[in-house]
């Protein structure tokens, strides 16, 4: 899918374009047969389609987290070989369905990626993250308290203020709001359209409440392997 440039000279600069993408799962399904997810940021895009469609298969593909093949990866008018797959991992970030912490606190799960940056100069931008904990009903905790016995939802909240501060130019997420009362998913979800207005950037996510699709940009439905 192929959405129009806009008049905005920064979002026309980052337009993200990958596939199109071929992947088998390992019992010989062809999940995605010749997808392609073009996006001008700001947008926000989301995901539908039936269980075991192969969504999550798509997110990792669109990541180089897997062995799909992926003709053509390009963003901000550069094109990413496979030998370049680390630095498009920098740029395009997923969080994982299952919100993974490593061991440690809060703010070492937090700080964590910005070690992973090219440059030493940039920071982990602490008062950012304290507001999103607290946007996000995560403020009861501080940065020093441990990660161990987090619930699953708390987890979701914790990677997505990750993401959030991470700031990448393509926000890939599997499922961020599972296990969030209505009015804070809700609240998450905005965070995730101001996350794309202000990059600008775009955010890829799969989603099943249809509330969620209706506030999208963009809504693509993965069906038969073909995306549409």
């Amino acid at each position: 899918m192929e959405k129009s440039q806009s008049s905005n000279t920064p979002a026309r600069n980052m337009a993200f374009h990958c596939g199109p993408i071929h992947f088998r799962d390992p019992m010989g399904r062809h999940l995605l047969k010749g997808v392609t997810v073009s996006l001008t940021p700001p947008e926000v895009c989301v995901i539908t389609g039936p269980s075991g469609s192969g969504k999550t298969s798509l997110l990792r593909a669109i990541g180089g987290l897997n062995n799909a093949s992926v003709a053509e990866r390009r963003l901000g008018g550069k094109t990413f070989s496979e030998k370049r797959l680390p630095e498009w991992r920098t740029r395009v970030t997923l969080l994982l369905q299952d919100a993974p912490c490593i061991h440690g606190t809060i703010r070492e799960n937090l700080a964590f990626p910005f070690s992973l940056r090219n440059s030493a100069s940039i920071e982990f931008p602490e008062q950012d993250a304290i507001r999103l904990l607290h946007l996000v009903g995560l403020s009861h905790f501080d940065l020093d308290h441990a990660v161990d016995g987090l619930s699953g939802g708390e987890r979701h909240r914790l990677a997505l203020v990750r993401g959030l501060l991470w700031k990448p130019a393509v926000l890939l997420a599997d499922e961020p709001l599972s296990g969030l009362e209505p009015e804070l998913a809700q609240t998450c979800f905005e965070l995730l359209v101001e996350f794309a207005q202000n990059g600008p950037a775009a955010v890829i996510c799969v989603l099943h409440e249809h509330r969620f699709a209706a506030q999208a940009d963009t809504v693509l439905r993965l069906r038969d392997g073909t995306l549409y």
